[in-house]
């Protein structure tokens, strides 16, 4: 069994998640560069940044300021995850309506970011 963990590391790996998923975005669009070019490189990088920019509006809602009870905690997870939902669709309309991104790169850069994100919580937290 593991120690149990305090409200300040936590916090400092909810926010290092979002730095993992930004590498591994990187590492997305340069395949994808490399495999397809420039274009395809922009839409993987901009999938991979619509969720690492969600990741972020949940850790901020989270953990920027104080909490003081177990409910308020639990009331800004939702909060958070609320937001990082409606982030994610946002950032998607722009990317697919407005910018008109290459869907299939968009898509494998937002997946790689995602699975990064659990991976990183299922790692962190044992």
């Amino acid at each position: 069994m593991t120690a149990e963990l305090s409200y300040k590391e936590v916090k400092k790996t909810v926010f290092k998640i979002p730095l993992h998923q930004l590498m591994i975005g990187v590492l997305v669009a340069v395949v994808f560069y490399f495999v397809q070019g420039m274009p395809s490189a922009y839409a993987a990088f901009a999938g991979a940044s619509i969720s690492t920019l969600g990741s972020l509006v949940f850790a901020s809602i989270v953990f920027l300021s104080p909490v003081r009870e177990q409910r308020q905690i639990k009331s800004r997870m939702v909060t958070g995850e609320l937001f990082k939902i409606i982030t994610v669709v946002v950032l998607f309309y722009i990317a697919i309506v407005v910018l008109e991104l290459a869907l299939l790169p968009l898509l494998l850069g937002f997946v790689a970011t995602f699975f990064t994100f659990w991976v990183a919580l299922l790692t962190a937290f044992k």
